[in-house]
């Protein structure tokens, strides 16, 4: 039987329409919930009528926990699930339940160089992994590379980091062919010196897992991967 996920009553601090059908939710960190970057968490919506087989749904934390809130970023698309139709009606002081922590994808033990691999709202937890591992060594060298073909979640943040220190290298494109012209010239110039997260929707993250083992030679123990279920 799977244990059972700690389950906290938490609320809502606010709710932000970000861009076309994006969405930044800010939850109260509710007393004993901890968590690493990377990790995700259950949502639940105690309040609301969710109509979906699923009545949670797992969305990782952008930020890490030194920020004191719960950042999540999401899309509805166009044809939105109950669940999402019912989240962006939340209102501040809503009652919501975290349920978790979860997950591995987490920052590596060894001082390695980072590459991180992005494609849409996949890019929600390895926002907490730069911002986590900046906090750890100011000079991580760190290369982005974030495909969305609309809308770059969290770009202003990012570009703000990279002003700070010199060692975050960005790498915004449009398109899947931009984005494997750069990882493969990253996995050309750091081969397995380097550690490479990826994460996105699970025909993305294997596509591109089996592009950095082919192209890139990159040995699969040094390829992380997170996989976004659903919307």
């Amino acid at each position: 039987m799977a244990e059972e996920l700690p389950s906290y009553q938490s609320e809502l601090i606010a709710i932000n329409h970000l861009a076309e059908d994006y969405y930044e939710l800010k939850i109260k960190v509710p007393a004993g919930f901890s968590w690493q970057a990377g990790q995700y968490m259950r949502l639940g919506l105690p309040t609301k009528t969710v109509t979906d087989k699923k009545q949670v749904r797992a969305l990782s934390m952008a930020a890490p926990e030194s920020d004191g809130v719960i950042l999540l970023g999401t899309r509805t698309r166009q044809e939105m699930s109950s669940f999402k139709a019912n989240l962006i009606t939340l209102v501040p002081g809503e009652e919501v339940t975290v349920l978790g922590p979860l997950g591995d994808f987490t920052l590596p033990k060894l001082d390695h160089p980072l590459v991180m691999f992005a494609s849409g709202v996949g890019i929600t937890p390895i926002r907490a992994l730069i911002e986590q591992a900046l906090q750890d060594k100011a000079d991580q060298e760190i290369d982005l590379v974030f495909v969305a073909n609309d809308y770059h979640l969290y770009q202003a943040d990012f570009e703000t980091w990279a002003k700070q220190h010199p060692s975050l290298h960005l790498h915004l494109v449009n398109h899947r062919e931009e984005a494997q012209a750069e990882l493969l010239k990253l996995a050309q110039k750091l081969g397995n010196e380097a550690d490479y997260y990826v994460s996105g929707a699970m025909k993305v993250v294997d596509a591109t897992e089996a592009f950095l083992t082919a192209e890139g030679e990159i040995a699969a123990e040094h390829i992380k991967r997170d996989v976004l279920y659903g919307y």
